[in-house]
């Protein structure tokens, strides 16, 4: 018996309810080797898709523009064309998907250093999405 691997959505929505995440049970999720295409490697600008408020020290999800990532690819954080107000830490979406389906990423974690607004067309971030080396 494998042991049980949980995954945690955070969604800000549902404080209206008075819940921050939703945790839920993945079956299949477990190490894999992976073999990647540096060849075909892009950069992607994490842009915020919306105005969002933050006090100093604030981590909020900001939705972004979407950035597809293919099946079993990996996203990996560029520290250059940052956003000096602060920094992202992880982009994904809300629905949970496997590393081996195709996704895109609609959300970031940003935290502010500053009390200031992420505006619609801010840069947040860059990523460099790798796609999945085919034999």
């Amino acid at each position: 018996m494998t042991e049980k691997i949980y995954v945690i959505s955070c969604r800000q929505d549902l404080a209206e309810i008075g819940m921050d995440r939703v945790r839920s049970v993945v079956d299949g999720l477990g190490e894999v080797e992976i073999a990647l295409d540096w060849s075909r490697a892009r950069l992607a600008p994490v842009v915020a898709d919306e105005k969002v408020p933050f006090t100093e020290g604030e981590t909020r999800i900001v939705p972004i523009r979407p950035i597809q990532i293919p099946a079993k690819g990996m996203v990996l954080q560029s520290f250059y064309g940052a956003n000096g107000m602060g920094h992202i830490s992880c982009i994904g979406a809300l629905e949970y998907k496997s590393y081996s389906e195709e996704r895109a990423a609609n959300m970031a974690m940003f935290q502010s250093r500053l009390k200031a607004s992420v505006m619609k067309g801010d840069l947040l971030g860059q990523v460099l999405v790798v796609p999945e080396k085919k034999a």
